[in-house]
């Protein structure tokens, strides 16, 4: 009880010293289904027009990679949902542009939090010393946690960049780690838009045993990397 108390007590100071983050991790945990609803449509709609871009012209690969990065930065789209539409109606040829716009979404997003941040964890943790001695001791080590955060299919993107921010764990940790953390799960998702035999089944994504099966691997490797993280001395 005396936890919980700390926690909400922890919360209540967040919020009257920095309302800006308590509205960022609500907009992180609601916009991307909502932006989803809406953004799917557009794609489906827009599907012939898509596949007709020129991609060995920059002016594609701007069109394609600003966006993007966009969307996944502002959480306004879950990036595995896009990386299935995009490997159904782009294929294998947009697979390096969607590794490059999620690189820049987290330094977008990673850049956002840290403008908002305003010691929001030390305020948190203050009433736990030993949780705030423990992050402070893993300080140097948070590239194996943003590895296995990223790994997830399960942990939002966006909400993961804030986290990364409050955490401190620095820019060039976040995309190296981050970006080999994202890989199989990209690579997943986009890979089961290629071979979908329709845009609604590239939207479902995973529709066989094997991908499941992987999926769930993946969420089990990631949280027993994240226990791991905070058990080890």
């Amino acid at each position: 009880m005396k936890k919980n108390q700390g926690i909400f007590k922890g919360l209540q100071k967040i919020g009257k010293n920095n309302p800006l983050m308590v509205f960022a991790f609500i907009w992180v945990a609601i916009v991307p289904s909502l932006g989803s609803i809406l953004l799917v449509p557009f794609f489906i709609t827009n599907t012939t027009f898509f596949q007709q871009l020129d991609f060995s012209s920059p002016e594609t690969w701007f069109l394609y990679l600003i966006p993007c990065a966009i969307l996944m930065a502002f959480a306004f789209m879950p990036t595995t949902l896009l990386a299935g539409l995009t490997g159904f109606i782009l294929g294998w040829k947009a697979l390096l542009l969607l590794i490059l716009s999620y690189t820049l979404a987290t330094l977008f997003g990673y850049g956002l939090g840290k403008k908002m941040d305003k010691n929001s964890l030390d305020i948190l943790l203050g009433e736990y010393p030993r949780a705030k001695a423990l992050v402070e001791n893993k300080k140097g080590k948070m590239g194996e946690l943003i590895f296995f955060v990223r790994l997830s299919p399960i942990i939002p993107f966006a909400f993961s960049n804030l986290l990364f921010a409050l955490l401190d764990t620095g820019w060039k940790r976040v995309v190296l780690f981050g970006f080999i953390g994202m890989l199989p799960r990209t690579l997943l998702a986009f890979g089961s838009g290629v071979l979908a035999d329709s845009i609604y089944t590239a939207i479902r994504q995973g529709g066989n045993a094997f991908n499941w099966a992987l999926i769930i691997g993946l969420i089990l490797l990631s949280l027993w990397g994240i226990a791991r993280f905070f058990k080890s001395k």
